[in-house]
């Protein structure tokens, strides 16, 4: 079958990954008439194309949420069978050009934050990709608290790389939020100015979400009572 149009709406966004819940990765791909590697290492963000082709999401690698027209974007997040998340959650590219002329609010971080659908997928080393199934989604708006956690790691990483240089900063740095190198190889550079007008060179870094905050997120959304992790 063709890849769904753009949801018109969120509840029609909503109810395309309700389907999804139980379904396995090999279910989605047969719907939409493609093959799955065999092998978990040539299927890696296989699944993620897979999930925004059948949800619709038409942002492609334009500089905005995957779905623009709802505000909405969507992570896949692998969990293990104890309910565990396995890894850290890629966000964007840091912008050097734009970094140091940007407030929180004018960031690429909360652009992308600001509404996030996630859909958890089984990660388990030992199933195969077309075997691993596909969790409940869970649509996420950073409430005050939340807010204020990313918004003060996003002020020290900016802060430091701007008075300090991108150096400065390592993946240590930041309790939600990290930022750490984004490249497939170690030659591309990009420019970097800062405050004293020095320039820096450095290759591409990218902000990613610690895996303990998103997990104690998902757990908030499918369960308010249990207590946030520290």
């Amino acid at each position: 079958m063709p890849s769904p149009a753009a949801p018109l709406d969120l509840p029609e966004l909503l109810a395309r990954a309700e389907w999804l819940a139980g379904k396995s990765v090999g279910d989605l791909a047969r719907q939409l008439d493609l093959t799955l590697p065999a092998n978990s290492s040539q299927a890696k963000g296989k699944v993620g194309e897979l999930l925004e082709r059948w949800l619709g999401a038409s942002a492609g690698n334009r500089d905005q949420p995957d779905f623009p027209q709802l505000g909405v974007e969507l992570k896949t997040i692998p969990m293990d069978s104890t309910g565990r998340v396995r890894e850290s959650t890629f966000v964007c590219k840091l912008d050097h050009e734009a970094i140091a002329e940007q407030s929180w609010q004018q960031s690429r971080v909360w652009r992308k934050l600001r509404q996030v659908l996630w859909i958890p997928v089984q990660a388990a080393v030992e199933a195969a990709p077309a075997d691993r199934r596909i969790g409940r989604a869970v649509l996420w708006r950073p409430d005050q608290r939340e807010e204020a956690e990313l918004r003060d790691d996003w002020q020290q990483i900016v802060g430091a790389i701007c008075t300090a240089g991108i150096d400065a900063v390592d993946a240590r740095m930041g309790r939600a939020l990290q930022l750490r190198p984004k490249a497939p190889n170690s030659r591309q550079q990009a420019a970097l100015f800062t405050d004293d007008g020095q320039l820096s060179r450095c290759g591409p870094r990218g902000f990613y979400l610690r895996a303990r905050f998103t997990e104690a997120l998902l757990w908030r959304a499918t369960d308010p009572s249990s207590p946030s992790a520290s």
